[in-house]
């Protein structure tokens, strides 16, 4: 049985619980096997509705605050006549937000009326309102903006009374505001529990220690059962924050004219990940901004020392979402960009990262004009596949980069798609630079299917400082193969 035809029975269910008052289990119709015994699917979907039904009808759990609502009543009325058009990037924006922050033992699901409900598993009352209010703020700096005055309301189940489950209402710009404080209080001004469910004040990565021990709730009580030793490990060996710089060949031009600023995270036995995949760990904001700001800096100054020494070359600048999206972390972001001298400004790209997929025109095109003024071009990294670019056509980006999967045996297919992927681009008037290339073939082909900005290993390591400009043609590159 599959997880919508799940859904499907918990949503109809919540009806019939809100239409009859009545707190009974639901009753399940599981499919059967030729023997007259229950599937796996309906065992399991059954499993799922009783596991729910006892999280709810637990006083002990309602009044813990593990139940929720995610009311999206105000960001359609605030979407208006747009809320038919951007429903599913809503609904895709939302789901992405809260799986991000959600456990495996966890519950989430959309119920009919387009709101979500979730039950935690274990995160007492302040700490998953707190996550419920994360979610709601991104969602609104996603599609509203942040200088919108309206705002998400998160409900918490406190109890139940005749039959009915009650809620206590709070708005998410309330929740995030007094959670802090409060958890503070609770725990005497030591480290709190974040949205990501590491401790705020720790690093970045979660690989800072907890002092004490962690109290393991039992579902059915509530009661702390038994404490956990923690993990304690070095920030180091949960790996370094830097940058690197990639050569991204001209294929027109034949001139590594660019290198192209990674973030990475780098591991104490040197190997390394990087680009979007480097900050996955991490979630704060204003961390995110910090990385983001050296990035810059860093690179504004090789580019200076460049142009002092009579070279040119231009380079490629990481920026995340996190870093746009809200006036909090843009501002200080625009601050530095202003201060980039004009002269140097004609050799910057912009690379922005980790905007999720389906942002609307209007905002994407609402960032892009914050950052116009700075740089040469802008460039989007996206997903590589086959896919429509007709939603950010006309914002202003001037190109999108793309990752090929390091996947020798599926070179033919993935060739194919990228013959797909650059006609879809050049329709929509973006040029495409396509990195992660680690084979000859594969840089015949991105030419063949008129690339012209390519990266990855057959093109050059990641270095610590670019190069200065020079001539790279085939022959070059068929040398390099052979000395390889």
């Amino acid at each position: 049985m599959s997880i919508k035809s799940i859904r499907r029975r918990l949503r109809q269910w919540f009806r019939q619980v809100e239409a009859t008052g009545g707190p009974r289990p639901p009753a399940v119709a599981s499919p059967s096997t030729e023997n007259g015994r229950p599937s796996a699917a309906g065992q399991e979907l059954r499993g799922l509705e009783q596991r729910l039904w006892r999280l709810l009808m637990q006083p002990a759990v309602a009044s813990a605050g593990r139940v929720h609502l995610l009311d999206l009543g105000m960001m359609r009325e605030c979407l208006g006549p747009n809320w038919p058009d951007l429903r599913w990037r809503v609904f895709s924006a939302a789901d992405a937000l809260i799986e991000r922050s959600l456990t495996r033992n966890d519950i989430r699901f959309r119920t009919s009326s387009d709101d979500y409900i979730i039950v935690f598993a274990s995160l007492e009352r302040h700490a998953a309102a707190l996550v419920c209010a994360r979610i709601a703020q991104e969602l609104l700096q996603l599609f509203l903006g942040d200088d919108r005055t309206a705002d998400i309301r998160v409900s918490t189940a406190v109890g139940v009374v005749d039959g009915h489950i009650q809620f206590d209402h709070a708005f998410a710009k309330a929740l995030l505001a007094d959670a802090l404080p409060q958890a503070e209080r609770r725990t005497g001004g030591g480290p709190v529990l974040s949205t990501s469910g590491t401790a705020i004040g720790g690093a970045v990565d979660g690989s800072t220690a907890m002092s004490g021990a962690l109290s393991h709730a039992d579902e059915a009580t509530g009661k702390a059962q038994v404490a956990l030793r923690q993990l304690r490990l070095s920030p180091d060996d949960a790996g370094q924050f830097g940058i690197r710089y990639r050569p991204v060949w001209d294929i027109g031009q034949m001139v590594i004219s660019t290198y192209m600023g990674t973030p990475v995270r780098i591991f104490p036995d040197g190997s390394f990940l990087e680009g979007a995949a480097a900050l996955t760990s991490v979630t704060d904001a204003m961390e995110i901004l910090r990385l983001d700001a050296e990035a810059l800096v860093g690179s504004v100054e090789i580019l200076n020392g460049l142009f002092r020494s009579k070279s040119r070359l231009l380079m490629s600048v990481p920026v995340c979402f996190e870093t746009l999206a809200a006036r909090r972390t843009r501002q200080p972001f625009l601050e530095i960009c202003q201060s980039i001298p004009d002269y140097l400004r004609r050799f910057l790209i912009f690379e922005l990262l980790r905007f999720p997929p389906g942002v609307p025109t209007g905002r994407l095109n609402e960032l892009l004009h914050e950052v116009r003024p700075y740089c040469r071009w802008s460039f989007m990294q996206v997903d590589f596949k086959p896919q429509s670019f007709s939603g950010i056509a006309g914002t202003g980006l001037s190109g999108v980069t793309m990752t090929m999967p390091a996947d020798r045996s599926a070179e033919a297919r993935l060739m194919e798609e990228m013959n797909s992927i650059v006609l879809s681009a050049e329709r929509a008037g973006l040029m495409i630079c396509v990195t992660g290339l680690s084979t000859t073939s594969m840089v015949v082909a991105a030419r063949a299917a008129g690339v012209r900005l390519v990266a990855g290993n057959r093109i050059g390591p990641p270095r610590d400082r670019p190069r200065a400009m020079n001539r790279f043609d085939w022959p070059d590159l068929y040398r390099e193969e052979d000395e390889g």
